[in-house]
């Protein structure tokens, strides 16, 4: 019996949308059929065939500027990927009228970019949920919102805490080593990596990784069943001796060269729950922060009865400067798999305890371990 295809539009043109054009391409249960670009901001990528975004397969859709475009198209699905990350209010505002306009159109809708709503229950404008859930349900349609992490690791550590009695901490972990990756200004914006001991990156903004990355504490919180009490927040950075080569030319001695940021949360007055960032340029710096054997690894870790932990890795030690564009296929395809999955799920907001698990159809159309792409190529 033939599957089921679901006709998907995308809501952005920035590097998980292009990942995500390439990457459908040949699944016999999705059909991209639209993609919509910022005018002002991606407007040279108009007219542009969305597989030639990260790739040099055209799938003859072309992208567009004029959203009336995707409405006429009368998608199942809408992937809406749109960075707004640096200032969270806007991001809300400007991503979740996106959210409504296709939910209210009986459009359901999968994206990574407001990554508070992986908990709804613990976003800060209940108001907002509310209305979302409310322009879903009216529409007839669904809200997902995944992605690596948040979105992942919390899956990853409610599967090991399966296999607990007791739990003393459960921390998450995020150890990445960045010294072949060719994302350059993203490596400084998010870790301020190459500036100077004051200067202020995107994570360490009052208030920004409490608003931002906390959804996962409060999810593993709450599927252990208990009540979160507060977060607390850890912010360490170790500026380097000496010049470090890396894939974007060097990180000068005397700037920060690692960075460690650890949400806690505070369980009945103890740091039970914890979520946190090691990310260095090089092997050498911060040895006495937690260290992987790959260069991406997301380790969950539970002290307790017994004691566990679950080490999962991104990417190659034969190509260690994909990590950055391998993290990025994960997240997109973390969203871009759910799509089915989400057009036969119930109206509302759903996460993914309401899921069941969203793995890829067509998954062994090819044997390929490294694919050729523009994406994060320095």
């Amino acid at each position: 019996m033939a599957k089921k295809k679901y006709r998907f539009v995308i809501i952005g043109t920035g590097s998980l949308a292009s990942i995500a054009a390439r990457c459908v391409q040949g699944r016999d249960n999705l059909e991209l059929v639209g993609i919509w670009a910022h005018e002002e901001t991606d407007g040279h990528k108009i007219g542009m065939d969305a597989g030639l975004l990260d790739g040099d397969t055209p799938c003859g859709v072309l992208v567009t500027g004029n959203e009336e475009d995707l409405w006429a198209l009368k998608p199942d699905a809408a992937l809406v990927v749109l960075n707004l990350d640096t200032d969270l209010e806007k991001r809300d505002r400007i991503v979740g009228g996106w959210y409504e306009k296709c939910l209210s159109r009986g459009i359901n809708v999968v994206s990574t970019s407001i990554g508070t709503l992986i908990n709804p229950a613990a976003h800060h404008d209940q108001a907002f949920v509310a209305r979302l859930d409310s322009a879903a349900k009216k529409g007839g349609a669904s809200l997902y919102v995944t992605g690596e992490e948040p979105g992942y690791g919390e899956h990853l550590a409610a599967l090991l805490a399966t296999c607990s009695n007791t739990i003393k901490t459960i921390t998450t972990s995020e150890i990445f080593d960045y010294q072949t990756s060719a994302s350059g200004d993203w490596m400084i914006n998010l870790f301020g990596f190459a500036k100077p001991k004051d200067y202020v990156c995107l994570f360490e903004k009052p208030g920004f990784l409490e608003f931002s990355c906390a959804s996962p504490i409060h999810d593993v919180v709450q599927t252990l069943g208990y009540k979160l009490d507060r977060i607390e927040m850890v912010y360490e950075k170790i500026l380097t001796e000496k010049d470090i080569p890396c894939g974007v030319g060097s990180i000068p001695a005397g700037t920060v060269g690692a960075v460690r940021w650890r949400l806690l949360g505070i369980v009945e007055g103890k740091s039970r729950v914890i979520l946190e960032h090691v990310n260095r340029v090089g092997r050498e710096i911060a040895p006495e922060w937690p260290q992987a054997a790959m260069p991406g690894t997301i380790r969950v870790k539970i002290e307790g009865d017994p004691n566990l932990q679950l080490d999962f890795s991104v990417g190659t030690a034969e190509r260690p400067g994909e990590l950055a564009y391998d993290g990025m296929v994960m997240t997109a395809m973390r969203v871009s798999n759910a799509i089915p999955y989400v057009c036969e799920a119930p109206a509302g907001i759903v996460t993914f305890h309401d899921m069941p698990l969203t793995v890829p159809a067509s998954a062994l159309r090819s044997e390929a371990t490294y694919v050729e792409h523009t994406i994060y190529r320095g």
